[in-house]
């Protein structure tokens, strides 16, 4: 998952803060504790066990390092193509992993079904639009993870069809994480990208409505992971969004990517 630092754009530009707010902490540890229960992670019992287990999850670890970095470095990119500084003065326009890594986002990568990175920090005030600066900045990372699919899709397509079946697991996994990571993303809901776009689109009284929304956007998540009726509109949100976006991509893959 995915988020960007929120500034009023009708504001002064100024740098945005990056500590965690005391309810965001809370929401996030909720959030560790349930889904370790969900995996029932302590149902290890040696040290082979695990080991084997992240062996495994490798193809998927890998390919959400790589989803994540792209992501997180669209964002930086267009906003820097609006005229926003900031992600080049933290030295987050960059491809390096290590600079878009969370720690904590990092250690549910290893042993949880998702995880997450760096928010980019952005100042839409740098920006010579800020509404559609902002808007565009986070639809951003979405975009970039379907066309990070579709290229190695067509790679594999056009040269990888001989290749072993640990190639192929790596492009799966690859294809997969970026299209769950793109459709998950445009979900409408803080701190996702869905409502950074809505939030920089919608007229200044729709944003004073909305902002308050900021602050609890980790509980708010966790509402729509967890509560089974939000759970399953958001069921719906992300099936309907991967079956959009696969068949084409199979199509250039050659290959049945969802099994």
């Amino acid at each position: 998952m995915c988020a960007q630092t929120a500034v009023d754009p009708t504001s002064p530009p100024r740098r945005p803060r990056n500590q965690i707010t005391p309810i965001q902490w809370v929401g996030l540890g909720v959030l560790v504790l349930l889904l370790l229960n969900q995996m029932g992670l302590f149902r290890f019992t040696s040290a082979d066990s695990a080991v084997t287990y992240l062996t495994n999850q490798l193809p998927r670890f890998v390919a959400l390092v790589l989803a994540i970095t792209v992501h997180e470095f669209s964002h930086g990119l267009v906003a820097t193509a609006f005229g926003d500084t900031l992600p080049r003065r933290v030295g987050r326009l960059t491809l390096n992993p290590l600079k878009h890594l969370d720690p904590l986002g990092t250690i549910m990568i290893l042993v949880g079904p998702i995880g997450w990175g760096r928010p980019m920090p952005i100042n839409p005030g740098e920006m010579r639009n800020p509404n559609l600066g902002w808007a565009m900045s986070s639809l951003a990372g979405p975009v970039s993870n379907v066309v990070a699919a579709t290229v190695v899709a067509v790679i594999y397509g056009l040269v990888g069809q001989s290749a072993d079946r640990t190639v192929y697991t790596y492009v799966v996994a690859f294809i997969v994480i970026n299209v769950l990571l793109a459709v998950f993303n445009l979900l409408p809901v803080p701190p996702l990208d869905g409502f950074g776009v809505l939030f920089g689109l919608v007229p200044r009284p729709m944003k004073l409505m909305l902002r308050p929304l900021l602050s609890y956007g980790p509980l708010i998540l966790l509402a729509v992971l967890f509560l089974p009726p939000l759970r399953s509109l958001l069921d719906i949100f992300i099936g309907t969004g991967v079956d959009i976006i696969i068949p084409p991509i199979e199509g250039v893959c050659r290959c049945n990517i969802l099994g």
